[in-house]
């Protein structure tokens, strides 16, 4: 082996392992930007891991002890929280931690419960006098104030926070995909051999696959989901299923990956075919 195809083959591994660097890099901004700095992906892990009912059952239990210290049946507590009361409020909560909404209307519930409140004390024979209203107003604020208290936590908060790290991140991911396109490109013009740029991109492509790999079996061998302790259950299961969307990132990205070392593995055997036919042939002659 001279040294000039030495000098490219180094340079062909060279390349390689600055382009899965980048392409490691890319998919993993990706990931990041479609999922924790992402709003909507938050409220369809809280619909998919079953946070609206579990949150709706923890509320109910707040109305229930909040209208039996004020002498109202639980039967008229139970059904002043929905899930779809929680879905809305959830969605209201972060879209305006996220910048993207003006929030969810907790007055307007709270005179809804007010009304509610209001009627069943008629319907028990008392008359709404002054200090009853009040009373029956600082239950239903106590309501309205258990519901927001529930979803704006330090969790969500903290969430939202990531937001601000939005726009660096997808300079960065521009910036990996310039240079991921650039070791594309320049790794045949380093080493114009079909078959050792065909293996530079296998190569690249190979160590980018066993790293979306790995990150799921550390992920799953650890354990991080189970030993969480995260009170109440609503949370612990929104924070599993936002961490296993994040993780399940990675399987995806295996897809195109293993699709294109399929590929570049099919061209890689046919051009050493051909190369072996075309030098039999050369030989004979």
């Amino acid at each position: 082996m001279s040294k000039r195809t030495t000098a490219r083959l180094a340079a062909t591994i060279a390349l390689s392992y600055f382009l899965s660097v980048f392409m490691i890099v890319l998919i993993t901004g990706v990931i990041v930007l479609r999922t924790i700095l992402n709003p909507w992906y938050i409220l369809s892990r809280m619909e998919h891991s079953g946070f609206i009912e579990h949150s709706t059952t923890e509320i109910r239990e707040i109305f229930i002890s909040y209208g039996l210290g004020s002498g109202v049946d639980r039967e008229i507590m139970a059904p002043l929280i929905t899930d779809e009361q929680v879905a809305e409020a959830a969605e209201g909560v972060i879209l305006q931690k996220y910048g993207r909404g003006s929030g969810y209307a907790f007055d307007r519930f709270s005179n809804e419960i007010f009304l509610v409140l209001s009627d069943y004390a008629i319907s028990q024979g008392f008359e709404i006098t002054e200090d009853i209203e009040i009373g029956l107003r600082d239950l239903a604020d106590l309501c309205a104030d258990a519901l927001r208290n529930h979803l704006d936590t330090i969790i969500i908060r903290v969430l939202a926070q990531t937001q601000r790290y939005t726009r660096i991140m997808f300079i960065g991911v521009a910036i990996v995909s310039v240079l991921s396109l650039g070791a594309i490109v320049l790794i045949p013009s380093v080493n114009r051999r079909v078959t050792r740029w065909i293996d530079g991109y296998i190569y690249a492509l190979g160590a980018t696959t066993i790293f979306c790999i790995a990150i799921p079996v550390i992920y799953n061998n650890t354990g991080i989901s189970t030993r969480l302790q995260i009170t109440p259950t609503s949370y612990f299961l929104l924070i599993t299923s936002w961490l296993d969307g994040i993780i399940n990132g990675f399987l995806v990205a295996l897809i195109p990956l293993c699709l294109l070392i399929i590929i570049c593995v099919i061209i890689r055997i046919l051009r050493s075919k051909r190369r072996k036919k075309y030098k039999s042939k050369r030989h004979l002659t």
